[in-house]
């Protein structure tokens, strides 16, 4: 049976080292010399003959040999993600060339690079017979030419394409030739971008351990001279910009000279100017690009020359687009015309138009019109209108749920939008139909209106309820959205268990309304790490049924989340909520009151556990007032894991003005997170330091989302 080694010849293969030479020259004396050092090596390396492994993938079935328990897995994934590109339905030669070429780079990558694959065919398969030889490791790295205190800060530079191949920070990073040979050039542009702009690296020495497994690394830098900004200086018309930018330019003076700092300071003055409407801003720099400079200082001179104020004066649309994505992506940005040209401006209106769902993809182009006045080219791509998607999981709430959402988007080619909501749990059932305009008549507000139906069962009673929902809602900037809401709810509640005190008015009509108004300043609303977050809502009402009370609630929130470092992060935030009501809380319906506890309050209890319960049952019966604080500090263990320890404390009172720092009840403990596309799977349990008689000693909660 005739074997064939992978394709090397010398062949660069991407981010790796040349494989070696085939077929080096070998005396019978060495060769007998080279069987006596692996025969005397094997007891050292202490491994069995790895089991044959198989491959299949449409139609194609390889067999493995050689390879380890932890190669399998990567060389499995690489042979079938290769099997899929090159389409093959039969085994042939050519293919079983290209595994083995494949195979044989992506054990360079890993380490192995005394590696040998070889192929063959047979019984209407490819055989891969793999030689893994040893894997090696990256040792002792030393940087000669420059002081010793730099080398930790030089080291990520030399193995980063080895880390981030990795993906994750590993005990040894596995040694692959030619990722530091392309170090070596990240070092040396490293020391150029600190002013050493002659800087020059000898080719990387590696120093292989004969009994171990690791490759000391010496790299010899040569850095030359290190070149300085001198006096770097702002000339032309500075009136236009509304910060005194000189000081930007002076903070150079004295730094390592290069290029890519200078351009960036000339782009982020022209970025300035042209954010202010000066849309044919100019800036030029007195250095000459790609003059080469070496030791000294180098004076700089920026000349700013603004141009004329530039007004949006209309708006064009991709014919190609619908009438109704025409209709809404006229809508929004109309409202930037007739004003002087603000990229922030535009940024917050193609927000607003993504946010609509109807497009996959807008692209918003100035186009020049005269010496003052542009046009918007808005092109773009419209989404897939119809979306039906399938959803489900376990809390610790509501138990197992299960759901579907169906969505229309640009209705009837409208432009609106029709949505549809199934949702079903141990607590109940939810349904919800909702229609939204995201320019009503035309403006820059949104407007949607939801028809909710649910039941709900808790403890001790049952409630139905069908809602009518009318939100209006403006983003006023990127960070600022205002909203107004109206509800019409009708609802009916009953117990054979609880009082009609406890329970309150079992039929009950409310007729509301009321606005909110939320400031995000965070960095990332899925998963914040930096920022903060304050919002405010009021809201009034009235009961047109059996209660006849009337009512006003009252919801402030804050939060902010500042990182330590990459792992560390911590974060914090306060909640308080007030129901003032026209009577005493045994007359309010108990769905209408206020609850505390559970896993976005205080996590020592469980959902709404805080508070008075039922005389006869467990049933949590709430308050009219609630506050609630929390502190969470948080590692991450690896990319997308984190571990938290927090602290709760957080109050539930029957009259809504009532609170008193000696009502807290107090929450400690940790939690585990894990990172989704659509927020974290979060595990905590919360200790309860002051526990009452009755109460349990914690509360284990499994949710989705952030606390707060």
């Amino acid at each position: 049976m005739a074997h064939h080694r992978a394709r090397r010849g010398g062949r660069n293969l991407p981010g790796n080292a040349l494989l070696p030479d085939p077929f080096p020259m070998i005396r019978l004396s060495q060769l007998a010399g080279l069987f006596l050092c692996l025969w005397l090596a094997a007891p050292a390396f202490g491994q069995a003959a790895a089991p044959a492994r198989v491959v299949s993938l449409d139609g194609i079935t390889l067999e493995l040999h050689g390879v380890s328990d932890a190669m399998e897995e990567p060389a499995r994934l690489l042979l079938e993600k290769q099997i899929g590109l090159a389409g093959d339905k039969t085994v042939s030669p050519p293919l079983a060339d290209d595994l083995a070429f494949f195979l044989q780079a992506k054990y360079l990558q890993t380490g192995y690079e005394e590696v040998n694959v070889e192929w063959r065919l047979e019984a209407g398969k490819a055989v891969l017979d793999v030689t893994e030889g040893r894997k090696r490791f990256v040792g002792k790295v030393t940087f000669e030419g420059v002081e010793a205190s730099r080398n930790p800060e030089l080291q990520p530079y030399l193995v980063r394409q080895t880390k981030e191949r990795e993906g994750r920070k590993p005990k040894r990073l596995p040694f692959v030739e030619a990722d530091i040979q392309a170090g070596a050039g990240l070092v040396v542009r490293r020391l150029q971008a600190d002013g050493y702009l002659d800087a020059a690296a000898e080719a990387p020495v590696f120093t292989r351990d004969a009994k171990g497994d690791s490759v000391d690394i010496l790299l010899v830098l040569k850095p030359g001279p290190q070149t300085l900004f001198g006096e770097v200086r702002l000339a032309g018309d500075l009136s236009k910009f509304k910060e005194d930018v000189g000081k930007k330019a002076a903070n150079l003076s004295g730094k390592p000279f290069n290029e890519v700092n200078l351009e960036t300071l000339r782009k982020e003055l022209k970025g300035n100017l042209q954010s202010l409407g000066w849309y044919a801003a100019e800036v030029t720099s007195s250095i000459t690009p790609g003059h080469h400079y070496s030791g000294g200082t180098v004076p700089v001179v920026l000349t700013v020359l603004p141009g004329e104020l530039f007004h949006v004066t209309e708006v064009r649309l991709n014919k190609g687009l619908s009438n109704g994505a025409q209709r809404v992506a006229r809508s929004v940005f109309l409202t930037a015309t007739q004003q002087r040209y603000a990229p922030e401006t535009l940024d917050l209106l193609h927000r607003r138009a993504l946010d609509t769902g109807i497009f996959d993809r807008l692209d918003v182009e100035p186009a020049v019109l005269s010496s003052n006045t542009m046009a918007l080219q808005i092109t773009g791509q419209e989404a897939k209108p119809k979306t039906l998607g399938f959803f489900g999981g376990y809390e610790t709430f509501r138990g197992p749920f299960l759901g579907a959402e169906a969505r229309h988007v640009n209705f009837m080619d409208t432009g609106d939008s029709l949505g549809v909501r199934a949702e079903a749990s141990t607590v109940g059932l939810d349904g919800s139909l909702q229609w939204t305009d995201p320019a009503i008549f035309g403006s820059r507000n949104a407007l949607a209106v939801s028809l909710n139906a649910e039941t709900f069962s808790f403890r001790e009673y049952e409630r139905r309820t069908v809602a009518l929902r009318n939100t209006l809602t403006r983003r006023i900037t990127r960070r600022v959205t205002a909203e107004l809401f109206q509800n019409t709810s009708l609802s009916a509640a009953e117990s054979t268990m609880l009082t009609l005190e406890e329970l309150g008015p079992p039929d009950y009509s409310i007729i509301s309304g009321g606005a909110r108004l939320t400031l995000d300043f965070r960095d990332n609303p899925l998963n914040p790490r930096r920022g903060w977050l304050a919002g405010i809502a009021v809201e009034t009402g009235v009961d047109k049924g059996d209660a006849d009370f009337r009512f006003v609630r009252t919801d402030i929130n804050a939060s902010w989340y500042h990182p330590f470092n990459e792992k560390w992060r911590m974060a914090v935030a306060a909640r308080s909520s007030s129901f003032n009501s026209s009577e005493p809380v045994t007359e309010v319906p108990i769905e209408q009151r206020l609850f505390n506890g559970g896993a976005t309050t205080v996590r020592s209890f469980s959902e709404r556990e805080m508070g008075p319960e039922s005389r006869r049952g467990s049933t949590p019966l709430g308050g009219l007032s609630t506050t609630v604080l929390n502190a969470e500090f948080s590692y991450t263990i690896i990319p997308n894991l984190e571990v938290a320890g927090f602290v709760d404390a957080g109050s539930v009172n029957e009259e809504a003005s009532l609170f008193s720092p000696g009502d807290l009840r107090y929450a400690i403990g940790m939690g585990i997170r894990y990172q989704l596309p659509i927020g974290p799977l979060r595990i905590d349990y919360g200790y309860n330091p002051d526990r009452k008689e009755g109460e349990k000693a914690g509360a284990l909660h499994l949710t989705f989302g952030f606390a707060f």
